[in-house]
């Protein structure tokens, strides 16, 4: 069973889209930087609509954010959203929350880290760069294809789990990586700003080799690839 349409829907939707066992709760409010109470208020209905017509499946997995973590979006409305959320999901008896960071696919989502900086660079727009600030990036394909591994793991019901790069990057590494990919310099002015915050990843280490994900050095340049080479 799956809810959603958007980019983690998609990633989900070969698997999950006919498994009668499990709910794919991929919807929700999709711009970290909305304040609009409505907003909100439409997914805490929808969700806890969602909660009740599958409180006898297998697994109910829902998808939080990394950020919970950041200094600097912890007082944010959609953090306190998504918390709120997470409590709700887990009232259901067989519950998994998987925490994202930055995640990398085919959107037309124009609010994602890595749209805002392609549209940019690409455009030649002048942007502003947290200098201390760093970011981390997965591909979508990554997060489904781990969490998969993990959503078949009986004994982590009931649970929450960072499923993250193990390697958060600096904002100027990864403006460069997008400017490699786009073949354009990006126009931008550095604020000695910003923060970082570590990521606990231990949980998911030790279904990698099986999910077939490799985090490797180049990891960040071969998923801006993928994604963003083409659009030029």
């Amino acid at each position: 069973m799956l809810i959603g349409s958007g980019l983690l829907a998609h990633a989900f939707s070969s698997i999950y889209s006919h498994r009668e066992d499990v709910c794919i709760y991929a919807a929700g409010v999709s711009n970290s930087g909305c304040t609009d109470k409505k907003e909100f208020e439409r997914e805490r209905k929808r969700l806890t609509e969602a909660l009740l017509q599958t409180k006898d499946l297998n697994a109910f997995v829902y998808f939080g954010t990394c950020s919970v973590a950041d200094p600097d979006a912890q007082d944010t409305p959609y953090v306190k959203h998504k918390l709120a959320m997470e409590q709700l999901v887990s009232e259901h008896p067989r519950y998994l929350i998987l925490r994202l960071p930055q995640v990398a696919g085919s959107t037309p989502n124009p609010h994602t880290l890595l749209n805002f900086l392609y549209a940019r660079i690409s455009r030649s727009e002048s942007f502003n760069l947290w200098s201390r600030a760093k970011r981390n990036i997965i591909d979508v394909t990554d997060v489904a294809a781990i969490s998969t591994q993990l959503i078949d793991k009986q004994n982590l019901r009931n649970t929450t789990v960072n499923i993250a790069n193990p390697k958060s990057y600096p904002m100027i590494e990864i403006v460069a990586a997008m400017e490699k990919v786009v073949g354009k310099k990006a126009v931008y002015d550095v604020f000695e700003r910003g923060s970082w915050y570590p990521i606990d990843v231990h949980a998911i280490l030790h279904v990698l080799d099986t999910a077939g994900v490799e985090f490797g050095k180049d990891y960040l340049e071969r998923v801006l690839g993928k994604y963003y080479e083409k659009s030029i």
